[in-house]
């Protein structure tokens, strides 16, 4: 079983997050709560990639659920539009605006399929 394609979807999620923290000041000075759950997210992505890579476990079945989970928090952030003073569609252009959101968002996507592939192999 090849884990490089899943290894790689977690290590471009870990990126695109810490690449968002680290420059977009609008996250830190509007939105530091969205900041800390990023946080809080690249966490997990750091503890799956080292599970990932340091076994071969039966649990790789539920890994796609985790980025399908990702993948609802990320893109449901545009619910909190509102809290911003801005229009859903405002919010979502902004945040779709900002290449490391694409790739955050369509890292979730690769962690999800690539897993999906991989729990179906075993």
């Amino acid at each position: 079983m090849n884990k490089i394609p899943l290894a790689t979807a977690f290590l471009a999620s870990i990126f695109f997050g810490l690449f968002l923290l680290a420059t977009d000041p609008e996250l830190w000075d509007n939105a530091p709560s969205h900041a800390y759950g990023l946080i809080g997210l690249i966490a997990v992505d750091v503890a799956v990639l080292a599970y990932v890579v340091g076994r071969a476990g039966r649990y790789l079945r539920y890994i796609p659920y985790l980025g399908a989970v990702k993948l609802l928090i990320i893109v449901g952030d545009i619910l909190t539009a509102p809290q911003f003073g801005l229009t859903y569609l405002e919010f979502a252009q902004y945040l779709f605006g900002l290449w490391a959101y694409t790739g955050l968002v369509a890292s979730q996507i690769a962690i999800s399929v690539s897993s999906y592939i991989i729990s179906r192999r075993t």
